[in-house]
């Protein structure tokens, strides 16, 4: 076999990070987990619609757009959004996209919505505590009076103390292949680096890795920006099962708060 052959036979993939990180998630899982929460704390759809926010590849805004909700997805990433808008299409869910970064939601987005969510590691993406703690403020101002906000992230405190700090591994499987991600997480000071290693077996194993900065809000900085907000917190849970938060043994810090 000649090299030209090699290659036709056996090619590197080669997906933007969106396409990667669709191959790091079991979806079905997690809409099975994520939206029947989402549309219990929600409610019935109505007329001011849902703001998706740091949708990513938008598979929870379709889900719930398939459900009657009127979802905007918004994400700073125009890769993220161009999955986004390929899955609405595949999908047939209407869901409007919108590239914003969230210091500008309120003007880009404009108010008046029945709920925001935001989800996994979107919101800790900002990167920074004053672009958290101004996002917070950015929902809360989209949200109409007797609006709900539901923010889930991950328990940081408690993974502080692991060395090493590993999530996963979480198993995919795209196209006939399949894909195993691990996450490894270093916080330095106030800061966390999230790396995601993802391998998968094609004539011999192979693997991609990327990395962001997070910042690792506590439950009290969270708390306390959406109370600075005007925004009433009326649940912590520590999952989706939404058993009560435990700094120590939950997983997640999940937050749903209504704007007073």
């Amino acid at each position: 076999m000649t090299e030209a052959q090699q290659r036709q036979v056996d090619p590197t993939p080669t997906f933007t990070s969106a396409e990667w990180y669709d191959r790091s998630i079991d979806w079905a899982a997690r809409i099975a987990r994520e939206i029947p929460v989402l549309t219990d704390v929600f409610g019935p759809p109505g007329r001011g619609g849902i703001l998706d926010a740091g949708c990513g590849t938008g598979h929870q805004a379709c889900a719930l757009a398939k459900k009657g909700y009127r979802v905007v997805g918004a994400d700073i990433s125009s890769e993220m959004l161009d999955v986004a808008r390929r899955h609405a299409r595949t999908t047939g869910a209407d869901v409007k996209s919108v590239c914003a970064p969230y210091a500008s939601f309120r003007e880009t987005l404009g108010g008046g919505f029945d709920g925001i969510y935001c989800l996994a590691n979107s919101l800790a993406a900002a990167g920074t505590c004053d672009a958290v703690a101004q996002a917070i403020q950015q929902f809360a101002e989209c949200l109409r009076p007797g609006g709900r906000l539901f923010v889930q992230i991950l328990n940081f405190a408690a993974m502080r103390g692991e060395i090493p700090c590993i999530r996963g591994p979480r198993v995919t499987s795209v196209d006939g292949c399949e894909y195993v991600s691990l996450r490894q997480f270093h916080f330095v000071e106030e800061g966390c680096q999230v790396t995601n290693v993802t391998i998968w077996r094609q004539t011999g194993w192979r693997y991609h890795a990327q990395s962001r900065t997070l910042y690792p809000s506590t439950r009290d900085e969270l708390c306390t920006w959406c109370r600075h907000c005007g925004l009433r917190i009326d649940a912590e849970w520590g999952s989706y099962a939404r058993e009560p938060f435990d700094i120590d043994r939950s997983a997640d810090l999940i937050v749903a708060a209504t704007r007073v």
